[in-house]
């Protein structure tokens, strides 16, 4: 018995033609159709909102959503369940996440992680696979994909609620499989606060933990006979192309009488299409995941990576800077160094005081919902 388990999955208008008329094999190739024929359960992540009547969706970076005929190359394909817990997800506005709900469920196909409301978001399902209990539990970070009382959105992690339902949902399974979508793009590691988020979650019961949302394939690890894996990477997602983007993972968990076995696949992107990779290289990967076990290794990286990012968020703090548009694109070493420049020590100290304060980081992000009338 096995388990095809495939990272974010979402068409583009390019080829919403070919998943509306189900052309699976221009999309996937022979190979990764066979992968997902022969399985027993086959899942992906719904990077998005299927709906014919989208809404304006009030945030930053990229809006994902499309028509609901598109649901036909995701059903050839044999995608069974959809884990739709993700930053995408509410795009479309609240119409979409419903729509997204009404079209799978049309199509007989299962779905976790996002609901009408926050007291309907079915969070677990658990399918019969040869005799097998194998429980799905899907969670993402908090973005743009909050749910209220009478609001959609997708289940977002609360460690306390997340662990405590994992231990009662081992229980009632053989296997456990966490789907988690958070995580740093374009980042090749856990951050010391992922690594423990899983760490914890595996404690509970979680027998195999898949991060996805970073759009890059990441690194893994075994912990106390469960399997992380800190990024799948893109199976087909196009919404922005780079050397990070262009691979990804298909995972597949062969069960057996005395556990499971994972097999991993890489894929490739080839434009606005995916084809399983010949080469099947994995050297790069093993040698990222042998360093996992270091914490100062991990530690030191991370703050590489955020000192690299940092000049987009004080950009962003410090609003419109003159010229700063031309600056980037003729002087992009001199760019960086104007973001962090233009700010005294005060305001930098400021800044960091108010994303740690959990008063102030509330009180900030609700007076920004109001003054651009949000929720």
């Amino acid at each position: 018995m096995n388990i095809v388990i495939a990272g974010d999955l979402f068409p583009v208008p390019s080829n919403f033609d070919r998943f509306s008329e189900g052309d699976i094999k221009y999309l996937f190739g022979d190979k990764i159709c066979a992968l997902f024929s022969e399985a027993d359960l086959c899942v992906c992540n719904l990077e998005g909102a299927l709906t014919n009547r989208p809404a304006n969706s009030v945030k930053t970076g990229p809006v994902v959503f499309a028509p609901t005929s598109v649901i036909n190359g995701v059903k050839r394909l044999g995608i069974d369940c959809c884990a739709l817990a993700n930053n995408h997800i509410t795009d479309a506005g609240p119409q979409g996440v419903l729509d997204t709900l009404d079209v799978l469920a049309e199509e007989g196909i299962a779905s976790l992680g996002a609901g009408k409301d926050e007291n309907s978001i079915k969070r677990s399902l658990i399918f019969d696979v040869g005799g097998k209990k194998v429980g799905l539990y899907n969670v993402a970070e908090t973005m743009y994909n909050a749910p209220g009382e009478n609001r959609p959105g997708a289940w977002l992690y609360d460690e306390l609620i997340v662990c405590r339902e994992l231990e009662s949902l081992k229980n009632q399974c053989d296997l456990l499989i966490v789907i988690y979508h958070g995580g740093s793009e374009k980042y090749r590691y856990p951050s010391p606060q992922t690594r423990r988020r899983f760490h914890r979650m595996a404690d509970a019961g979680a027998d195999v933990i898949l991060s996805q949302h970073t759009h890059c394939v990441g690194s893994e690890e075994y912990y106390n006979g469960s399997y992380l894996l800190y990024g799948q990477g893109n199976f087909l997602f196009r919404s922005f192309n780079n050397e990070f983007t262009d691979t990804g993972l298909i995972v597949e968990l062969v069960l057996g009488d005395d556990g499971f076995e994972v097999r991993k696949h890489l894929v490739d992107a080839v434009g606005d299409t995916v084809r399983y990779d010949e080469r099947q290289d994995f050297t790069s990967f093993d040698e990222r995941s042998s360093k996992i076990a270091d914490e100062d290794f991990l530690a030191q990286k991370f703050d590489e990576y955020c000192l690299g990012e940092l000049p987009v968020y004080l950009k962003a703090y410090k609003g419109k800077i003159l010229g700063l548009k031309v600056i980037r694109r003729f002087f992009p070493k001199w760019y960086k160094r104007i973001c962090m420049e233009r700010y005294e020590r005060n305001q930098i100290l400021f800044t960091l005081h108010s994303l740690r304060s959990e008063q102030n980081r509330e009180v900030a992000i609700r007076g920004l919902e109001k003054y651009l009338k949000i929720n």
